[in-house]
């Protein structure tokens, strides 16, 4: 048997512990079939040789908890992020634009805002976005995803009166001066609003242009978090095009929240279990909202949040709803994935999980908890003893730590996502972005796992901090255990999908300052090459 290509002359960590460095590996059929001298006899007279000149191969980066579709969707929205609009008339001048080539009546869209980094440090109001496009229902999210802000029109086209009710798990803020919505709309407020959706084939079309983006970073597989109907029909559909090769997970939002329509009860009618698909598309489990964020402050805290005396975050439900929920879900087989940041968050997600089954049914299925920033010593015990993945979104800390400190202080903020303490607990911790939120690139998450150091430059403590093997095993051999996928991707060994990437250093001998500045040179998708910077 020949090898269909032969990647040589490499610097090869697999993340493998039987066979932890290599420097050639042959593929055939996607997969890897030999290393090292064992290759030689795998070359044929149409062999294909890759020479790596010496370069740093890594296993492809899996990112185990994001959003692709609405990172997508971002394409067809105004992009609102800091560094392109840094301030409020920025954002309004991006609006006004928007809207001389929108016919009137129609939803102008943006999101990527984050008052943490605008340079007034505060959301964009409803006055001054009427004001922008009075002719044009205006909603636009922030980075979270837990925020938005209105203009007086898209209140209206949702047919919300002058002073609209909170329904549950939500909130319309109201401007203390006027007594007035000032136009931000935390959680679930955000589902009264008759935003359009994009359809299919516009959402296809977009996820393969931010398929590019995802093989630039590294990433060969993602979880998706959020999956809906429309979602399921663009991926199931995205999977029959020959061009579209990035492995995908996905888990089913469960029920309405967030302006999204949960699936679980047509799922339980249905049948439907963890792992229905294939290697390159399968079901995960379900997927369940406990609490906001920190940086919106709606994460559910047990003390309230630096300089806001009243406010300890927002739940979304009640503990016996949960209670349901997950049993019914474990019950039939399909995992469960818990938002959970804040303490009280995590506390129900455990109550729930420890509830639905045994610590012995529970390590077997592998439930999760994501993000589970703030965990007690507690609930690091129950943790560890229920064999629940702690989903890390440890590229927060890069990416917007410096709202975590702003929002939770110096003392509490130096302990999220505490991935030293999951490791001496033994807890599973993948390492993900939570793209949108934060920016995709899993080698910021590396840098923020070892450095613990903000975009500002701030530290959050080090007494957290893991090593960079540690870091990198977040994003590859322990995401691919988060998804029951760690006999097929996550190392670099024999029979596993040759799903790999080449680094432009070497992350063990480089100053660890230096990780978030690395870049992927080259993506490699079972054996071949689908991106390349050279």
């Amino acid at each position: 048997m020949f090898a269909d290509v032969i990647f040589y002359n490499a610097n090869i960590y697999t993340m493998d512990e039987v066979r932890p460095n290599a420097t050639k590996v042959a593929v055939k059929n996607g997969k890897m079939i030999a290393f090292d001298e064992n290759t030689n006899q795998m070359k044929g007279p149409s062999t294909k040789l890759v020479n790596v000149n010496g370069k740093t191969v890594l296993p492809g980066f899996i990112e185990s908890h994001a959003h692709p579709l609405q990172y997508a969707a971002k394409l067809l929205q105004l992009d609102l992020r800091a560094e392109v609009t840094p301030d409020i008339e920025s954002i309004l001048h991006a609006v006004r634009e928007k809207a001389k080539v929108t016919p009137k009546g129609e939803w102008i869209l943006g999101t990527g805002w984050d008052d943490s980094k605008i340079k007034e440090k505060r959301f964009p109001t409803m006055d001054e976005l009427s004001e922008a496009a009075p002719d044009h229902p205006v909603f636009l999210k922030r980075t979270c995803s837990h925020n938005a802000v209105a203009n007086r029109f898209a209140f209206k086209a949702s047919g919300l009166p002058d002073l609209p009710k909170d329904p549950e798990g939500g909130h319309f803020h109201i401007d203390p001066k006027t007594g007035k919505p000032s136009g931000l709309i935390q959680e679930n407020a955000m589902h009264e609003f008759s935003v359009p959706l994009f359809s299919i084939e516009q959402l296809k079309d977009a996820m393969m242009q931010a398929q590019k983006q995802f093989f630039q970073w590294g990433i060969t597989t993602v979880h998706e978090m959020a999956v809906t109907k429309n979602d399921m029909i663009v991926y199931q559909q995205l999977q029959k095009e020959e061009s579209f090769r990035l492995k995908a997970r996905l888990w089913l939002w469960a029920i309405d929240l967030m302006g999204w329509t949960g699936v679980q009860d047509e799922a339980l009618k249905l049948g439907i279990e963890s792992h229905l698909g294939n290697d390159r598309l399968n079901i995960q489990g379900l997927k369940y909202m406990l609490d906001g964020s920190v940086g919106g402050k709606t994460a559910a805290l047990n003390r309230p949040y630096e300089n806001d005396d009243n406010n300890n975050g927002i739940l979304y439900m009640q503990q016996d709803h949960l209670n349901k929920l997950v049993s019914q879900s474990i019950k039939n087989n399909l995992r469960v994935s818990i938002h959970g940041i804040g303490e009280r968050a995590i506390e129900m997600a455990l109550k729930a999980i420890s509830n639905a089954a045994t610590p012995e049914e529970n390590k077997r299925m592998r439930n999760r908890i994501e993000h589970c920033t703030l965990p007690t010593e507690e609930h690091l015990k129950q943790i560890a003893q229920y064999g629940i993945i702690a989903a890390s979104s440890i590229g927060f800390i890069y990416s917007i730590g410096d709202s975590y400190l702003a929002n939770l202080g110096k003392q509490r903020a130096e302990k999220v996502f505490p991935h030293a303490s999951f490791k001496k607990y033994g807890i599973m911790s993948p390492g993900n972005s939570d793209l949108p939120v934060c920016d995709g690139n899993p080698l910021l998450g590396v840098y923020s796992a070892v450095v613990r150091k903000t975009i500002g430059g701030q530290q959050l403590g080090t007494a957290e901090a893991i090593s960079v093997e540690d870091a990198i095993k977040a994003y590859t051999i322990d995401a691919a255990f988060s998804g029951f996928d760690e006999n097929i991707i996550g190392s670099l060994s024999i029979g596993k999908y040759a799903d790999f990437i080449v680094l432009n250093q070497d992350p063990f001998k480089t100053d660890p300052e230096s990780l978030k500045d690395m870049k992927v040179t080259q993506t490699i998708v079972e054996g071949e090459i689908v991106f390349s910077d050279t």
